[in-house]
């Protein structure tokens, strides 16, 4: 039995510059008999209505306008024509210097209520990186070519890059820069200056200070140089103290880039006629256009090809969530007092390797995993993230002895505030690990082990209340892009 359903889903953006939201229709294939629990694809998308770009709302440096954001939403619901009843699937994401601010948390919960089951979470920079990379069409570039794809997200406050190879997100680093790191009026004063980029500022011996003045000729200087200095850092041929632009240094050497992408605002305000005056520079009170057309001059002068993105100003999130639900096998292990939890992001680690079972192997998987999800996820959230265990053929007792104390070990050193640890598992083996962890882990964190999920195509999991004895409903969702 195959069916087929167009369903409403939304996306909603909140960047450091910019807000930006879009509806989409997604054609769900379900699939199942009365045999097999159904599953869930996407196989089609069109976007159907995309709002125009806001300026993120702000009241302060510090601080989202919440009050203006809700005008906002309330505003393109209405033009949009749709209502929250009628949308099945979302995401809302907060990314680049918005995810910071002091009420970053109160505005997720805000949205959380009033998103029905939508994904809501922040995005650090590497995960940002990543969901650009999706959407901007280097992940799926990188299948057509040989070597790695990288794209380079460039925003307001910081340039987030992926590493793509044959599909798979291979490396992540970020830069600080952005249009809106340097404010200014059409008169050349300027009104703010980031902190981030003062060192390079000062290496480079640009003597840049808020309340001053600064002509055309300086800012284009200065704007080459920021590009130069962040494409050189790709490109393995350092210049003007790049690595002062680094968020943080990467865990490893960057790996030979065959590809470039550009996308983000900057990548969209690329293909623009070239600002000849300050006043032109400075229409969106930043220097944001002449990035862009800077780094269109830069970019060609390094032997790496330049692709153009699928899609800019919309890739980091220009598609929402779909569920898929299933229900848990029956021998699961769940603290009911826990339930229901929502939005929880899911951390893949294969357990064997080649159909082989080894334990060091494994254990130096699992702490790279962790080391990532310190990266990509919220450690204030709670359970951070969910660890789904791919790749088990059989599982010996001492297997999963081993199993379950690697697991202990690693999550309580990297999250040691987290009360709740959750564990999806491919085979039917979740009450057994659960109770092994238990033992493990005593009273803190509490442990939710379920089994016979299929995680492959998930980022995000609900768990929910239990639906027959100790079975409980899941929900898998995934973020779709073109």
């Amino acid at each position: 039995m195959m069916k087929e359903n167009w369903i409403k889903s939304i996306g909603l953006d909140i960047g450091t510059s910019t807000t930006k939201f879009i509806v989409s229709h997604l054609l769900v294939r379900e699939i199942g008999d009365r045999f097999s629990l159904p599953s869930c694809r996407i196989v089609d998308r069109k976007i159907t209505y995309t709002s125009r770009i806001y300026t993120t709302p702000l009241k302060s440096d510090y601080e989202i306008d919440i009050d203006q954001l809700a005008e906002l939403l309330a505003y393109e619901y209405e033009r949009s024509q749709i209502g929250l009843q009628d949308v099945k699937a979302g995401a809302v994401i907060i990314t680049g210097e918005t995810a910071r601010k002091e009420n970053a948390q109160t505005i997720i919960h805000y949205l959380a209520e009033r998103a029905g089951d939508f994904v809501v979470a922040t995005a650090g920079a590497r995960l940002e990186g990543i969901l650009a990379g999706k959407g901007s069409g280097a992940m799926k570039r990188s299948f057509e070519v040989e070597g790695v794809v990288a794209n380079v997200d460039i925003g307001g406050g910081t340039a987030n890059v992926a590493l793509f190879q044959q599909g798979k997100a291979i490396q992540t680093v970020t830069f600080h820069v952005g249009g809106r790191l340097i404010r200014l009026t059409e008169h050349g004063e300027i009104d703010y200056i980031s902190e981030h980029l003062q060192p390079w500022l000062k290496a480079n011996h640009f003597d840049l200070q808020a309340g001053g003045i600064v002509t055309y000729e300086q800012l284009e200087e200065i704007c080459l140089r920021i590009n130069e200095s962040m494409v050189s850092y790709l490109t393995g041929s350092l210049k003007y103290e790049a690595e002062l632009l680094l968020l943080e240094p990467p865990s490893k050497p960057m790996l030979p880039i065959h590809e470039l992408i550009f996308s983000g605002g900057i990548g969209q305000m690329m293909t623009d006629v070239k600002p000849a005056q300050l006043k032109e520079v400075a229409k969106h009170g930043d220097m944001g256009p002449l990035l862009a057309s800077t780094l269109k001059i830069v970019s060609p002068q390094f032997p790496v090809p330049i692709s153009d993105a699928a899609e800019t100003t919309r890739a980091t999130v220009i598609g929402a969530g779909m569920q898929n639900t299933e229900v848990s096998g029956a021998t699961v292990y769940v603290n009911e007092s826990l339930l229901p939890i929502k939005n929880i992001p899911i951390k893949t680690i294969p357990v064997e390797d080649n159909g082989q079972w080894h334990k060091e192997a494994f254990h130096t998987r699992l702490q790279d995993a962790m080391l990532q999800a310190k990266e990509l996820f919220d450690a204030k959230q709670d359970p951070p993230f969910a660890i789904a265990l791919s790749k088990i053929q059989y599982c010996t007792y001492r297997m999963l002895q081993d199993l379950a104390y690697a697991l202990y070990e690693q999550f309580t050193y990297h999250f040691p505030e987290s009360r709740c640890m959750v564990v999806i598992c491919e085979s039917d083996m979740a009450k057994a690990l659960g109770q092994a962890l238990t033992k493990h882990c005593r009273k803190q964190p509490h442990v939710i082990c379920i089994d016979q999920v299929d995680f492959t195509h998930g980022d995000y999991i609900d768990l929910g209340l239990p639906v027959a004895g100790e079975a409980i409903s899941i929900s898998i969702k995934t973020l779709a892009f073109s």
